[in-house]
């Protein structure tokens, strides 16, 4: 995932957050499924997926921590051994150009109708109280989403509490049944994160295994931005903001090497080469991105910084300065390859 203040996934969750809004249904930051009416109920789920009355208080599961999640690789999630029982893969999954927790696999079933599935770990996994199946699996909440036309399906399993976040299962499949499908998925996902999933290599250096919101020096994010807390946007990305703006953003992801293109400049931060861009709008925003290690084939791991603060004027110089010096926080902290 690049490190971007909302991507598109992100954009996709606020609008529908605010529709919800809209028509008086609770979004996820109102919602508590330890505290909702439906909480302590019993929901159908998948033969074999473990389901049971879904959990009170703080998930506490030691297989599915933050530092454990970000570490997963997702394409085994959704490769040949999974979809096979429900159909005929299409070759191999295919991982995200962008980021490190995204994963898509194809496959056709019996009547030769075709379904993708993708999966993305630190995906949100926001609760409402409307148009929402809440279940548990091996003691892990599970909410799940058909869209109104029914071809499509979201299947989450919250892995944490505080925020909502988790591993989310997208189901694509016109003409058959999509949530049933991404119960199938997630069961196999959670028994496999509960006993030995596959993981990235833990090579030296490597982002997949650093933790995003103590990734800069708290002094250097407070001189930037005072009166700032983190909050986990991805297992990969951290946000620093003391409420909804100014706002530093902090991620890793994978993705080709960085390079003037598309209005971005080349800087030098303490002899790391850097590339800086401003935002599109009026608003102060700089993003600056750099290259880690070498990730597979061409790809690399980027690291990046974004400042951002609508109550400020674009002004390049300013808003970029800011970022680099978060940006030279966190290159002095990261693990050297």
């Amino acid at each position: 995932m690049h490190v971007v203040l909302l991507n598109a996934r992100r954009r996709r969750i606020a609008s529908v957050l605010a529709l919800v809004a809209a028509l008086g249904v609770l979004s996820a930051c109102g919602q508590n499924l330890g505290k909702s009416n439906f909480a302590r109920t019993t929901v159908a789920a998948e033969a074999g997926s473990g389901a049971g009355s879904v959990p009170d208080g703080d998930i506490n599961d030691p297989a599915v921590t933050p530092a454990v999640m970000r570490t997963i690789d997702p394409c085994p999630l959704v490769g040949k051994d999974v979809l096979s029982g429900l159909g005929t893969p299409e070759n191999d999954p295919r991982p995200s150009l962008t980021s490190f927790g995204t994963c898509t696999g194809k496959a056709t079933d019996a009547g030769g109708k075709k379904f993708t599935v993708s999966v993305e770990i630190g995906a949100s996994t926001y609760v409402s109280t409307s148009g929402v199946t809440i279940s548990a699996v091996e003691g892990l909440p599970q909410i799940e989403r058909k869209s109104k036309d029914g071809k499509s399906c979201e299947v989450g399993i919250m892995t944490l509490r505080k925020p909502e976040r988790g591993v989310s299962f997208s189901v694509t499949y016109d003409g058959g049944d999509p949530c049933a499908t991404g119960r199938a998925v997630a069961a196999k996902a959670v028994k496999s994160l509960h006993a030995s999933p596959a993981k990235f290599p833990a090579t030296a250096g490597t982002l997949t295994a650093v933790d995003p919101c103590t990734a800069a020096d708290t002094a250097v994010l407070t001189e930037v931005v005072p009166h700032g807390a983190t909050t986990l946007t991805t297992f990969h990305s951290c946000d620093w903001t003391p409420g909804s703006n100014p706002r530093i953003s902090i991620g890793f992801r994978h993705g080709l090497p960085p390079e003037e293109r598309d209005g971005t400049k080349k800087i030098d931060i303490d002899g790391v080469t850097a590339y800086q861009k401003v935002g599109s709008g009026n608003d102060a925003e700089c993003k600056i991105e750099w290259q880690h290690k070498p990730w597979a084939d061409d790809g690399v791991e980027i690291a990046g910084v974004i400042y951002k603060n609508y109550d400020e004027k674009k002004d390049e110089a300013a808003s970029c300065g800011k970022a680099a010096k978060i940006a030279k926080s966190v290159i002095s902290k990261l693990p050297k390859p």
